[in-house]
């Protein structure tokens, strides 16, 4: 099967293995109902393998809805987060940077003491509005399209102190962030 790991993460997902004709059906009208994008019956057949021709490729535009299903940017997101390790750790608890509802406040966390309150200003922005223990500092923005609990978190675009743009890594060797949605 070409994208094996990105089935196997959909039916973690969905909670249910695909291999009834139906099943691909009632995938088809979940992505849509989610997406607000059409991913064909038939597509979706033969991205599992139903009719057995490995032979033919996936369109990009396809495996980007599908890997946006999954709560990534797209399919080159799905496959670097993934590590093309089959445990499944894709399908952690997380948040889509791009759903996330402006003015939203998170607390991140990750060892051994680092805390940061961020605010969402939309599109997958966030502006730092707290910060203990770490090298980040309040009114630092950076881009973040999925914060995946327990993995390290990847902050594109850091403007720190007015620096030029960086990317900059949170929880790489702590065993990753943790975040919560900080409720009015």
């Amino acid at each position: 099967m070409e994208n094996e790991l990105l089935c196997k993460a959909i039916e973690k997902k969905v909670g249910r293995t695909l291999v009834e004709p139906q099943d691909f059906v009632w995938l088809s009208e979940l992505i849509e109902q989610q997406e607000h994008q059409t991913v064909g019956v038939n597509t979706l057949k033969r991205i599992w393998g139903f009719y057995g021709d490995g032979d033919i490729k996936t369109r990009r535009g396809t495996l980007d809805v599908l890997a946006h299903f999954l709560g990534f940017k797209d399919y080159a997101t799905f496959s670097m987060a993934d590590g093309h390790d089959s445990s499944g750790r894709v399908l952690s608890r997380h948040i889509d940077g791009k759903r996330l509802a402006k003015g939203l406040f998170l607390r991140i966390t990750w060892l051994p003491d680092r805390v940061c309150i961020v605010e969402h200003l939309g599109n997958a922005c966030f502006i730092i509005r707290q910060v203990e223990n770490s090298k980040l500092s309040v009114g630092d923005t950076f881009e973040a399209a999925v914060i995946i609990e327990g993995e390290p978190l990847y902050l594109g675009n850091l403007v720190h102190e007015g620096q030029p743009p960086v990317s900059y890594v949170a929880g790489v060797r702590s065993g990753g962030v943790h975040f919560e949605v900080i409720e009015d």
